[in-house]
This record gives structure tokens, C-alpha cells and sequence, in this order.
């Protein structure tokens, strides 16, 4: 054959796989069976030799089953191919949240006890710096533009450059589920904890225990954009205050710093209990990172809780947050987070109905009424009211 024409039937073929592949994953369910291959080709104006070779590499990424005397099916999209979570979080950095460590992992776990290929990749982003305008894990930027992927599940990664980054992947219609963030276009769903009610029923409990002078402890990166989640901390406990006929007192405020930050919160503890000559009687932190920090402020000022402070603090379930006094915590579960993302992004998968593309992870609200004395003793964290100045741990 000529080369002129060899050349311009693989542009024919390789001109109607994407069409044909976007196609397949809108307009078809699995097992539907499709047009017969004079139909296909009389519709796009190719010969049959151009549309078999058109339709062999959408069998062998998966979405096609060709059945000698019975016609070309749909498949499920999901033969050969794998499942991605991708965490941005470098997870093997000790500053980044235990939360995001066990939800990746148990992420892959819940995938593949459901029958998914599923493999985790992970990018070199630190809590303690600006994020990069890109995504860092190489593996994940090669396979994503090999048609091998079934669905994605995103984790700890920078949301504004969603759109740009997941492009490809949403132009072939693969499924993207968000573990944190806001419904958009460029994802298909979105699994998120419900901020605005931790904080205000974490601010009602110690209101209901008579605390007035309520203090709060969040964070923010200095390079977090405008609409960052914690304003929403900062949002719903000075609304909630103001339910309550009280003012919020700016000075009682610390979000400056990210949680992981060497000694932020025994610092912004500090800054807090030195404000002014009237002290908090109530607290709430809204991230389990910055309660070691405060803890250990807390115990060197000689701090009696919950007699002179009452605490209420985020909690992730099965952390290794050591608590050497009697707190009230709002516990999140990771791996029922991950369990709820995983089987949001396989209703996609299948092409299932979504009666909802935000799905509200929820919380409990555990209270302590008796200090953890094995704790406590184990780290030698004795509360010492001699203590009035120390070295800021970490700095």
C-alpha cells in the first residue's frame, strides 16, 4: 500500500477512538451492544479495515467485547484497568496528618476488598511550604494519559488547579472522587467532614457547661487563598458566640500557623494565656496536630482543666493523641472516611445512580470525665505551676 494512504487511514482510526470513546462512557451502559460495524462506518465515512482498528484499541483499553457472530458489547470500562488514590501529601513527612496516611491507605484496602486493582500514589508536597503549580508524583502524570485508569480518588491535594491538572481524565469521562473541598466541574463528587457544625457544637458544649470566655485555636498557611477552609473555623464560632449574646474576643483567636509547624500551638497557646489579664475558661482547637503543642503549654502554665480551662479538641480515631487531662473530643473516623469515598467513587464506576455529589462525613462528640492518668505519667507530663517561662519545643 502507498504510504500516503497507509498515513491517512491511521488518521482516520485514530480520529474516531476518541469519539468513540466518549461515547461509550455517556451514551452506553454495559451490555448494551453496539451499531454494527457498516453502521459505525458508514456513519463516520472510513472504511472497515479504519474502524477495526479503531475499535481493537477500545477493546484493549477495556471498554468493548468483540463476540465472534453476535456483535461488538459494551464492557464495564473496567477490564485492565487499575483504580487511583493519589495523595499530593507526602506521607512519609511526620508533619502531615495522621489522617491523610491512614485514609490513603485505607482507601486502597476498601477498593480492593471490593474486587478493584487499586494502587496508591503519593507526591512530595510538605505541610510546611508553599504547594507546588504542579502535581509531584511522577507515576501518577505517566499512567494518567495511558487510558488505564478506572476512577480516582484525590486526597490532600492542592484544589486550584484541579481543572488544569485532571483535564485529560475528565475529557474521557473517568470518575474523580475528592476526599475534602467543594463540588465543582472537575470533580464527580466530593466526600467532606462537616467543619461549620464541628465548631459550633463544639462551642455549644462549652457554652452548655457555662464557659463565656471561649478561646479558639485553628490554622492557616500563610500561602492558603481567600475561601480556605478555615474561615469557615472562624466563621461559625464567632456566629455561634453571637447566638449566644457574646462577643468573640480577637485576642482569644490564633489560625496564623499551619498545625505542623514546630512548636505553632504551644506557641499560639502562649499568646493566648498572655493576652490579656482576663483568661479564657473554655477553649477549642479545631485540628488534633495543634493539641500536643497546646497540651504542653497548658501543663508548664500549671493550667488546671477543666476547673480554670474547659478543652474541646478535633480528634482522629485510633491517632496517637496523647491527652494527660480530661478533654471533650470530636472524633472523626478515618477509615469510615475512607470507606464512604470508596464506595462513592465505585457507584460511579458502575455507572450507578449518585443521589448526591457532596456527601457530609460525619463526627461524634465524645466527652472525658476523668484525665488519662497513664498518659500523663508515661511522658512525665506533671502539670508544674512553678513554670512560668520555657523554650518554645522544636525551635
Amino acid at each position: 500500500m502507498p504510504k500516503s494512504k497507509k498515513l491517512k487511514k491511521q488518521k482516520l482510526s485514530q480520529r474516531i477512538i476518541p469519539i468513540l470513546r466518549d461515547e461509550l462512557r455517556r451514551q452506553f451502559k454495559p451490555g448494551d451492544r453496539l451499531p454494527t460495524i457498516a453502521q459505525i462506518a458508514q456513519r463516520f465515512g472510513v472504511s472497515f479495515q479504519a474502524l477495526r482498528e479503531g475499535l481493537s484499541v477500545l477493546e484493549a483499553e477495556g471498554l468493548i467485547e468483540r463476540c465472534a457472530g453476535l456483535g461488538t458489547f459494551v464492557s464495564d470500562g473496567l477490564a485492565g484497568r487499575h483504580v487511583a488514590v493519589l495523595c499530593e501529601a507526602d506521607i512519609a513527612d511526620p508533619h502531615v496528618s495522621y489522617y491523610y496516611r491512614r485514609v490513603s491507605q485505607q482507601t486502597v484496602q476498601c477498593l480492593r476488598s471490593a474486587g478493584f486493582s487499586a494502587r496508591l500514589y503519593t507526591g512530595h508536597v510538605s505541610p510546611l511550604a508553599p504547594p507546588p503549580d504542579h502535581l509531584t508524583c511522577m507515576e501518577f502524570l505517566e499512567v494518567m494519559p495511558r487510558h488505564q485508569l478506572a476512577g480516582v480518588a484525590v486526597l490532600a491535594t492542592p484544589e486550584r488547579n484541579f481543572a488544569r491538572w485532571f483535564a485529560p481524565l475528565r475529557r474521557e469521562h473517568v470518575p474523580i472522587v475528592s476526599g475534602g473541598g467543594r463540588p465543582g466541574r472537575e470533580v464527580d463528587a466530593v466526600v467532606r467532614s462537616d467543619i461549620t457544625k464541628m465548631v459550633r457544637d463544639g462551642v455549644r458544649h462549652l457554652l452548655a457547661h457555662g464557659r463565656r470566655r471561649i478561646a479558639l485555636m485553628a490554622w492557616r498557611a500563610p500561602w492558603d487563598p481567600p475561601g480556605h477552609q478555615s474561615e469557615e473555623f472562624l466563621q461559625a464560632f464567632a456566629a455561634t458566640l453571637r447566638e449566644a449574646g457574646l462577643v468573640p474576643a480577637p485576642q482569644w483567636i490564633r489560625h496564623e500557623l499551619p498545625p505542623g509547624a514546630p512548636g505553632a500551638a504551644w506557641e499560639e497557646f502562649r499568646e493566648i494565656w498572655a493576652a490579656a489579664g482576663e483568661k479564657p475558661d473554655g477553649l477549642l482547637i479545631c485540628d488534633d496536630n495543634l493539641f500536643s503543642g497546646a497540651a504542653m503549654a497548658i501543663l508548664q502554665l500549671g493550667i488546671r482543666v477543666p476547673q480554670d480551662l474547659m478543652v474541646v479538641s478535633h480528634y482522629n480515631q485510633e491517632s496517637a493523641m496523647v491527652m494527660p487531662f480530661p478533654v471533650t473530643r470530636l472524633v472523626f473516623d478515618p477509615d469510615r472516611c475512607a470507606q464512604v469515598i470508596s464506595e462513592t467513587l465505585i457507584k460511579l464506576m458502575r455507572r450507578e445512580p449518585l443521589p448526591l455529589r457532596e456527601v457530609i462525613f460525619p463526627y461524634e462528640l465524645i466527652e472525658m470525665n476523668t484525665a488519662n492518668a497513664a498518659d500523663t505519667a508515661r511522658l512525665g507530663l506533671v502539670p508544674n505551676r512553678n513554670i512560668t517561662h520555657a523554650a518554645c519545643p522544636g525551635r
